[in-house]
């Protein structure tokens, strides 16, 4: 019996090791995804209004200060920006596979787009503005939450407070019914939720992030509720490679400090943050941007240039106006010439620029995007601040050296590189020669209009020549075919 009763022991207990590292593995099994929108969705939740009470007096009550107003939040738009960096199954191609960090898969888009509604305009694809990493699982794909989600309504008793004092009639605050505005529908308690805004120069040559709150319910790399890490948050711009060392562009990254289970922050106003340089336009992706909106890029070239031929011209009728009204009689027949030369060129300008912006009516006006890059992003939690500085050095070291900038000039040194290219000679653009593609490219078409429609004299032949050869060599120095 004695011997029957071990064996079973036994047995337990050998089943219970067999099921120690599944369990482990389960445990450490973590879906982290990551979401960029034009607003935070936790951070940013707007306040629903309800109706305007009345006071004592039949007088409509409306609050003194008005948040945003609303329920439903701005589709989630592509990265940078379009939707969800997939939380799939995948191999990562970086050497930051750490078992302190958890990840959201790298996931491929375009990070240049050009809007070819109007002249073609090339600009950081989508409207960069807070990023949502949410730890959690979710519920199965094409499942819709936004019905159960509870509206951040304004209890009426505070409408006449400040805003700070607001209070909201709602009876679930959690970050899940939060998240569900954004059709985020989270199967069960999240573990945790960060947030991150991102910040631009004024000349959208850089960015930066800034914490934008947080909400941890448990940690990431343990169960224990009295524990505490050091936690960070990257994010990783990198152009897709044949092989499995990728190319980083930058590296972005937030650092929370010390947190524990429970812990939650509106976000920190941290100043120190440093400014990254925005991945400039590959030379191939502005060779392919340049063929694929050429004909766009010609009309729009000469709407613009026929625009400012005429307002030169009308500038000119007005100045002649106000002279003839001041010479004497024998200079006025002189001024009433060139008066009437200069309104029929305004004419003539007039019915070129109906035919061109007729024919730009009808070109193709979708969107494009340019530049494949892939994008990652980690949390990491380490057990001390030395571990942090560790794994932060890990991470988002192997970027490249630091860079100098002047942005607005206060800017920190900045941790990102320019992309490599198969071409020796060819190199990103700076903004130096991306201004001088620009000033070469408008004086090429205001000599071009001047010959089409007001003098094709060999001065104004001579002219359209200088500039054409100055466009090309800006072309050129791009990696820009000259034109023809």
């Amino acid at each position: 019996m004695r011997n029957r009763t071990a064996s079973r022991v036994v047995w337990l207990l050998a089943f219970g090791l067999l099921r120690t590292p599944a369990a482990q593995a389960a445990q450490q099994k973590i879906d982290v995804h990551a979401y960029i929108n034009d607003s935070c969705i936790v951070a940013d939740e707007p306040y629903y209004v309800p109706p305007a009470q009345k006071n004592a007096d039949g007088e409509e009550m409306t609050p003194k200060f008005l948040p945003l107003i609303g329920v439903v939040i701005g589709k989630l738009v592509e990265l940078f920006i379009n939707h969800e960096i997939q939380g799939k199954a995948k191999q990562m191609k970086s050497k930051a596979d750490r078992k302190d960090t958890r990840y959201a898969s790298a996931h491929e888009m375009n990070l240049y787009r050009a809007d070819l509604r109007a002249a073609p305009a090339l600009r950081i694809n989508g409207e960069l503005g807070c990023m949502t990493i949410v730890a959690a699982h979710l519920k199965p794909e094409g499942t819709d939450c936004t019905a159960a989600y509870l509206p951040k309504q304004l209890d009426p008793s505070t409408m006449q407070l400040p805003q700070e004092q607001w209070k909201t009639l709602r009876t679930d605050d959690s970050v899940e019914n939060q998240l569900r505005r954004a059709n985020i529908c989270v199967d069960g308690n999240a573990w945790a939720v960060y947030e991150a805004r991102f910040e631009f120069s004024k000349d959208n040559t850089a960015y930066r992030l800034r914490d934008a709150g947080y909400r941890i319910n448990t940690l990431l790399t343990t169960d224990d509720k009295h524990a505490s890490r050091t936690t960070l948050y990257t994010l990783k711009i990198s152009q897709p490679a044949a092989t499995d060392q990728l190319e980083i562009l930058s590296s972005a990254w937030v650092k929370l400090g010390t947190v524990s289970a429970g812990a939650k922050s509106s976000g920190s106003p941290d100043p120190a943050a440093p400014w990254l340089k925005v991945p400039p336009l590959s030379v191939e992706a502005r060779r392919a941007y340049d063929e694929k909106t050429g004909p766009n890029q010609q009309l729009a070239g000469e709407i613009e240039a026929l625009k400012r031929a005429m307002a030169r011209n009308q500038r000119l009728i007005e100045e002649l106006d106000r002279r003839s009204a001041e010479v004497s009689a024998d200079l006025v027949e002189g001024l009433k010439q060139e008066r009437t030369k200069a309104a029929v060129q305004v004419q003539v300008q007039s019915a070129e620029l109906e035919v061109r912006n007729a024919e730009f009516r009808d070109l193709p006006h979708g969107a494009l995007e340019f530049m494949p890059v892939e994008i990652e992003v980690a949390v990491t939690e380490t057990e001390s601040e030395k571990k942090s500085q560790l794994a932060f050095a890990q991470i988002v070291g192997d970027t490249g050296g630091a860079l100098a900038s002047a942005v607005g000039g206060q800017v920190s040194d900045m941790i990102s590189r320019s992309i490599k290219l198969a071409d020796a000679d060819a190199a990103p653009a700076s903004a130096a020669d991306t201004r001088e593609l620009a000033h070469a490219r408008a004086g090429y078409f205001d000599a071009l209009v001047d010959v089409q429609t007001a003098s094709s004299s060999a001065e104004s032949q001579g002219n359209l020549a200088t500039a054409k050869t100055r466009y090309n060599d800006a072309r050129r120095s791009l990696g820009l075919d000259p034109l023809p």
